[in-house]
Protein backbone atom coordinates (compact mmCIF):
# COMPACT_ATOMS: atom_id res chain seq x y z
CA UNK A 1 0.00 0.00 0.00
CA UNK A 2 0.99 3.58 -0.79
CA UNK A 3 0.34 6.90 1.18
CA UNK A 4 0.57 10.09 0.01
CA UNK A 5 -1.10 13.62 1.36
CA UNK A 6 -2.20 16.90 -0.63
CA UNK A 7 0.06 20.21 -0.58
CA UNK A 8 -1.50 22.83 0.23
CA UNK A 9 -2.58 25.39 -2.79
CA UNK A 10 -4.47 28.03 -0.71
CA UNK A 11 -4.37 29.75 2.45
CA UNK A 12 -1.47 30.16 4.90
CA UNK A 13 0.80 27.38 4.55
CA UNK A 14 0.63 27.85 0.67
CA UNK A 15 3.99 29.25 0.49
CA UNK A 16 7.26 27.91 -1.27
CA UNK A 17 8.52 27.85 2.60
CA UNK A 18 5.92 26.08 4.16
CA UNK A 19 5.57 23.80 0.59
CA UNK A 20 9.25 22.81 0.98
CA UNK A 21 8.77 22.08 4.84
CA UNK A 22 6.01 19.73 4.24
CA UNK A 23 6.85 17.58 1.20
CA UNK A 24 10.63 17.18 2.59
CA UNK A 25 9.24 16.27 6.08
CA UNK A 26 6.55 13.73 4.14
CA UNK A 27 9.94 12.29 2.00
CA UNK A 28 11.62 12.07 5.02
CA UNK A 29 8.86 10.01 6.67
CA UNK A 30 8.41 7.96 3.25
CA UNK A 31 5.23 8.94 2.06
CA UNK A 32 4.82 7.81 -1.45
CA UNK A 33 2.88 10.44 -3.09
CA UNK A 34 2.27 14.35 -3.12
CA UNK A 35 -0.86 15.38 -4.64
CA UNK A 36 -1.93 19.02 -5.75
CA UNK A 37 -4.76 19.72 -6.42
CA UNK A 38 -6.10 21.86 -9.64
CA UNK A 39 -8.21 25.02 -8.97
CA UNK A 40 -7.04 28.12 -11.49
CA UNK A 41 -9.73 30.88 -9.55
CA UNK A 42 -12.17 30.09 -6.34
CA UNK A 43 -15.13 31.95 -6.74
CA UNK A 44 -16.80 33.42 -3.82
CA UNK A 45 -20.54 32.06 -4.53
CA UNK A 46 -20.64 28.39 -5.23
CA UNK A 47 -24.01 26.89 -5.74
CA UNK A 48 -22.62 23.63 -7.79
CA UNK A 49 -22.78 20.64 -5.58
CA UNK A 50 -19.07 19.56 -4.54
CA UNK A 51 -19.47 15.61 -5.21
CA UNK A 52 -16.61 14.52 -2.42
CA UNK A 53 -18.42 15.15 0.83
CA UNK A 54 -21.48 14.40 2.07
CA UNK A 55 -23.20 17.58 2.40
CA UNK A 56 -21.97 18.44 -0.92
CA UNK A 57 -20.42 21.89 0.37
CA UNK A 58 -17.33 22.62 -0.83
CA UNK A 59 -14.70 24.07 1.76
CA UNK A 60 -12.30 27.13 0.97
CA UNK A 61 -9.45 28.43 3.22
CA UNK A 62 -10.51 31.93 3.38
CA UNK A 63 -12.98 33.25 0.86
CA UNK A 64 -10.60 35.17 -1.06
CA UNK A 65 -11.00 32.94 -3.85
CA UNK A 66 -6.67 32.53 -4.21
CA UNK A 67 -4.59 29.88 -4.85
CA UNK A 68 -1.74 28.56 -6.04
CA UNK A 69 -1.73 26.96 -9.76
CA UNK A 70 -1.38 23.35 -9.86
CA UNK A 71 1.59 22.72 -12.78
CA UNK A 72 3.46 25.43 -11.17
CA UNK A 73 3.57 23.93 -8.06
CA UNK A 74 3.98 20.65 -9.07
CA UNK A 75 7.48 22.12 -10.70
CA UNK A 76 8.44 23.85 -6.99
CA UNK A 77 7.35 20.86 -5.37
CA UNK A 78 9.59 18.64 -7.79
CA UNK A 79 12.58 20.67 -7.07
CA UNK A 80 11.91 20.68 -3.14
CA UNK A 81 12.03 16.80 -3.53
CA UNK A 82 13.83 14.01 -4.50
CA UNK A 83 11.90 10.49 -4.61
CA UNK A 84 8.44 11.37 -3.75
CA UNK A 85 5.89 11.05 -6.48
CA UNK A 86 3.69 14.12 -7.78
CA UNK A 87 0.08 13.78 -8.69
CA UNK A 88 -1.96 16.14 -10.59
CA UNK A 89 -5.05 15.49 -8.59
CA UNK A 90 -7.62 15.95 -11.02
CA UNK A 91 -6.16 18.17 -13.47
CA UNK A 92 -9.37 19.70 -15.21
CA UNK A 93 -8.85 19.19 -18.87
CA UNK A 94 -11.11 21.51 -20.03
CA UNK A 95 -9.22 24.74 -18.52
CA UNK A 96 -6.44 23.93 -20.66
CA UNK A 97 -4.98 23.71 -23.90
CA UNK A 98 -4.09 20.04 -24.92
CA UNK A 99 -0.55 20.50 -26.72
CA UNK A 100 0.83 23.61 -24.08
CA UNK A 101 -0.37 21.31 -21.19
CA UNK A 102 1.19 18.21 -23.07
CA UNK A 103 4.63 20.23 -23.19
CA UNK A 104 4.66 21.48 -18.82
CA UNK A 105 3.30 17.95 -18.46
CA UNK A 106 6.45 16.81 -20.51
CA UNK A 107 8.85 19.06 -19.03
CA UNK A 108 7.62 18.29 -15.32
CA UNK A 109 8.26 15.09 -15.74
CA UNK A 110 12.07 15.36 -17.00
CA UNK A 111 12.94 17.90 -14.86
CA UNK A 112 11.67 15.19 -11.73
CA UNK A 113 13.11 12.49 -13.32
CA UNK A 114 10.35 10.61 -14.22
CA UNK A 115 8.32 11.15 -11.02
CA UNK A 116 4.84 12.78 -12.22
CA UNK A 117 1.53 11.07 -12.70
CA UNK A 118 -1.42 12.49 -14.14
CA UNK A 119 -4.58 12.27 -12.95
CA UNK A 120 -7.17 14.08 -15.43
CA UNK A 121 -11.22 15.17 -15.12
CA UNK A 122 -13.79 17.33 -16.53
CA UNK A 123 -14.01 19.33 -13.51
CA UNK A 124 -17.17 19.75 -11.09
CA UNK A 125 -17.62 23.49 -10.66
CA UNK A 126 -19.79 25.52 -12.92
CA UNK A 127 -19.10 28.72 -11.39
CA UNK A 128 -14.68 27.85 -12.00
CA UNK A 129 -15.92 27.38 -16.08
CA UNK A 130 -17.73 30.52 -16.27
CA UNK A 131 -14.84 32.21 -14.52
CA UNK A 132 -12.11 30.97 -16.81
CA UNK A 133 -14.37 31.32 -20.10
CA UNK A 134 -13.76 27.85 -20.75
CA UNK A 135 -16.16 25.45 -22.87
CA UNK A 136 -19.50 25.34 -21.85
CA UNK A 137 -19.65 23.35 -18.68
CA UNK A 138 -22.40 20.96 -19.71
CA UNK A 139 -20.73 19.64 -22.71
CA UNK A 140 -18.31 17.70 -20.40
CA UNK A 141 -20.86 16.59 -17.98
CA UNK A 142 -22.62 12.95 -18.79
CA UNK A 143 -25.81 12.94 -16.52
Amino acid sequence: MEYGFSVPTRGPLATMENMASIVVAGEELGFHIASVSDHVVIPTDISSVYPYSEDGVFLTADGSGECLEQLTTIAAVAASTSSIRLLTSVMVLPYRNPVYTAKVLASIDVLSEGRLNVGCGVGWMKEEFVALNAPPFNRFRLN
